[in-house]
């Protein structure tokens, strides 16, 4: 297949080469396929990508493109690409800059769309995660039909809101689509975490069929990453709490259709309430405050979570755990 068929979208925003090196190379050495075009959109970056690809990818004129632009978050920068595809992209792929692709990625894809389907993703896995996505979850095999054994490629077979939006079974990085499948949807931008949850949930209620990949394809890195990051208590815990509040708010009035979904942003968003108090209170005993903006934020979208904090004063006053 033409590499000129294939476009792989990489947004970028790092503090540092090396996740960007790292993922180009892991465009480079994939097997079976020829050396796709990469549409780069820097985020203005801290570290422009200019100047690392002129540092470190010396071929890089031959197959990338580079569109600098303000920053609009990860949501706006894959947009911006998706805009600006060349004419010639039939298949468009996913990877964050601070990942890195398996060798056979784009080979298992590309057989999987040539059969008719219009969707594809892999399973992923973290560093420091003692076990794959998809085996965490407890995705079934037995589940979902197999059509190549060898390469453990599948058909999903089932509905996909939970997996998705409760599981994020899709990692953004394992994503290959067929381009007229899907030609105007695009990322939610005033959201800051699941936009891409968004994105999977209403391409896979548009497309006929959707395949998968039982192998780890995608070995996730450990950049600059908005939803990671924050130990108990600290101040980033709280501001990515707010975000996933943020999220499961806006899914009703984004999926209206979706029967099941309110159930599950109310299950969500009073485990989010929970933890939002417990946290309070967890630096409220070490003496330390939380800045104001954090309250406000966090109260103007839930005023429950204080009955919640009141609940937990409660219990811990009466020497209960």
């Amino acid at each position: 297949m033409s590499h000129s068929d294939l476009t792989v979208v990489i947004p970028f925003y790092q503090r540092t080469p090396e996740p960007l090196v790292r993922a180009i190379n892991s465009i480079k050495v994939q097997q079976g396929v020829e050396c796709p075009q990469v549409l780069i959109v820097d985020d203005e970056s801290p570290v422009s990508a200019r100047s690392i690809l002129d540092q470190y990818v010396p071929d890089h004129g031959a197959f990338i493109q580079l569109i600098e632009q303000k920053n609009k978050g990860a949501a706006g920068a894959r947009n911006t690409a998706l805009d600006h595809l060349p004419e010639s992209t039939q298949y468009v792929a996913f990877l964050d800059s601070d990942d890195e692709w398996t060798p056979h990625h784009l080979d298992h894809a590309l057989r999987v769309l040539s059969r008719g389907y219009d969707f594809y993703f892999a399973n992923h896995q973290r560093p420091d995660w003692s076990q794959d996505r998809f085996t965490q979850m407890g995705l079934s095999r037995e589940r979902h039909r197999c059509f190549d054994p060898e390469r453990q490629l599948y058909e999903f077979v089932g509905d996909v809101l939970l997996p998705v939006m409760g599981q994020q079974m899709v990692k953004t990085s394992s994503v290959v689509y067929r381009r007229t499948a899907l030609p105007e949807v695009r990322f939610p931008e005033h959201l800051i975490l699941g936009e891409d949850d968004v994105f999977w949930l209403r391409a896979l209620r548009s497309v006929r069929q959707a395949g998968f990949c039982f192998q780890v394809e995608v070995e996730m890195g450990e950049g600059v990453n908005i939803s990671q990051g924050g130990g108990w208590g600290e101040l980033r815990s709280f501001k990515l709490m707010i975000e996933n509040l943020q999220k499961w708010r806006s899914l009703p009035q984004l999926f209206p259709d979706e029967a099941a979904l309110p159930k599950l942003c109310r299950e969500n968003i009073q485990k989010i309430r929970q933890d939002f108090a417990v946290g309070v209170l967890h630096r409220l005993r070490r003496g330390n405050g939380l800045p104001m903006e954090y309250w406000a934020r966090y109260t103007r979208m839930d005023p429950s979570w204080i009955l919640a904090l009141l609940n937990q004063i409660l219990r811990k006053f009466g020497g209960k755990s």
